[in-house]
């Protein structure tokens, strides 16, 4: 090889882009011709005719890896993959025709396969920041307490071409006329003013959604501030700290109309008691949602977000300094991680594999319907979440009129049936169990990898 790239070639297995959760399987039935593969399905095809030896097998039909591998290397050499095409018709216009041929690999001969995996898709993790009362300190009143949020990463500088940045100030609680009384003020009072100035901010609020937390004996409540304020925009934020505390006046948190119970947050639903309740906190979860394009206007070069929203909370005094002694400690529950597998790659992979096969793919939505371009949207959606097989081989050139020998890679990417969830997988164990046994048969120590 004279470079250490790879030709991609992409074969969709999916049966139906609409059907997450669908049983993954390969076409299988034994002896089939290519021209029997179900659009939109994979199936193991022998490359080379063997019948003269015992046990041998004719040259294109397709292999049963449902079952355990029943040949050996000499009746079985070499393999290749067929995917029947997704293209409803097949010619367009007079002249150009073929399209509903099965799309085929090159011959695959077991003893130059390299690698052999599969990538299962991961779930995204939105981003967790925690502000609450430091251990042992308590608020004070005639005090504001100043919480600067910066918001940086993909999602702020596409939003708004700069991080995102802001300092909200706590209401500054009056201390009671007798000197003797105490000045100990509740902390939650303080982080429902912050909750409720992030949830009404009309740039911040794209980014964060403000979840207020408690411990009331029973386990953990958590209050969606964005959600009330949602269905309460003219109310302020002691209206806000009334109702977390005063059952009565709203059975907002007793009956979960603004719990929230996203990143594994269980809610207990229990009214917030002062000086009862601990561990009161403010949690700050990445929420941004970027704009997404449908497959009426769809185009290859669309972004799609690859980075989660970062969250940086910190304390500071009325000048800005966050090198001063505060009562609040910031921590992270949750670190923001982007979720893997998604169909947005897969879909321009297959659309720029179908380009090398000189299937155009046009932007203008109504030439691409009249051109029967619309099909690959119906076996991969963008938003769901696919496991994926590779098989990386070389196809030698032993007639290389440089006489040196020199051979080309090519990494085929299988796309299965879209899993229910991120945290599932579609992944075939007969398949695998074949694939293996083949590789070991041809004296090829490669083995699956199974990557995340």
């Amino acid at each position: 090889m004279y470079f250490n790239h790879a030709y991609q070639k992409t074969l969709i297995n999916t049966g139906s882009g609409s059907n997450p959760g669908g049983v993954a399987n390969f076409f299988t039935t034994a002896g089939a011709a290519t021209t029997a593969i179900p659009a939109g399905r994979v199936a193991v095809v022998s490359s080379l005719n063997t019948t003269g030896i015992p046990g041998g097998l004719a040259a294109n039909i397709v292999i049963d890896t449902s079952v355990a591998l029943a040949k050996t290397i000499q009746q079985l050499p070499m393999i290749y993959l067929a995917q029947g095409s997704i293209n409803t018709v097949d010619k367009l216009g007079p002249f150009a025709g073929g399209y509903q041929e099965s799309v085929k690999t090159k011959g695959i001969n077991p003893k130059y396969v390299s690698r052999f995996f599969r990538v299962d898709p991961s779930c995204p993790v939105n981003e967790i920041a925690s502000v609450c009362l430091c251990e042992g300190a308590e608020a004070q009143c005639g005090t504001s307490y100043y919480l600067r949020i910066d918001v940086k990463g993909s999602p702020a500088l596409r939003f708004l071409t700069h991080n995102a940045y802001r300092t909200y100030a706590s209401n500054n609680i009056c201390c009671p006329a007798d000197p003797t009384a105490s000045t100990a003020v509740d902390a939650m009072q303080i982080q429902a003013s912050w909750a409720w100035q992030i949830a009404r901010d009309p740039i911040m609020s794209n980014f964060i959604l403000p979840v207020l937390t408690w411990n009331s004996g029973g386990g953990t409540t958590t209050f969606n501030v964005s959600a009330w304020y949602a269905a309460n925009p003219t109310l302020t934020d002691v209206q806000l700290y009334a109702t977390l505390t005063n059952a009565d006046a709203s059975d907002a948190v007793t009956d979960g109309t603004y719990e929230y119970t996203g990143n594994n947050f269980t809610s207990e639903n229990q009214v917030y008691e002062a000086g009862v309740s601990t561990e009161a906190c403010i949690k700050l979860v990445g929420s941004y949602v970027d704009t997404q394009f449908g497959t009426c206007s769809f185009h290859p070069q669309d972004f799609y977000e690859l980075a989660p929203v970062k969250i940086y909370p910190s304390l500071t005094d009325q000048q800005g300094d966050p090198c001063v002694d505060q009562i609040f400690c910031t921590s992270y529950d949750e670190y923001g991680v982007q979720g893997s597998g998604y169909g947005h790659k897969l879909l321009r992979d297959a659309i720029l594999f179908r380009r090398y096969m000189q299937e155009q793919y046009v932007y203008d939505p109504r030439l691409r319907e009249v051109m029967n371009q619309d099909q690959v949207y119906n076996y991969i959606v963008g938003t769901s979440f696919y496991t994926t097989y590779g098989i990386l081989h070389s196809v030698p050139r032993f007639n290389n009129p440089t006489s040196t020998f020199d051979n080309d890679q090519y990494l085929v990417t299988i796309v299965m049936p879209p899993a229910a969830d991120c945290s599932g997988n579609s992944d075939v164990t007969t398949f695998e169990t074949w694939m293996n046994a083949y590789l070991v048969a041809a004296g090829n120590g490669v083995q699956l990898e199974v990557l995340a």
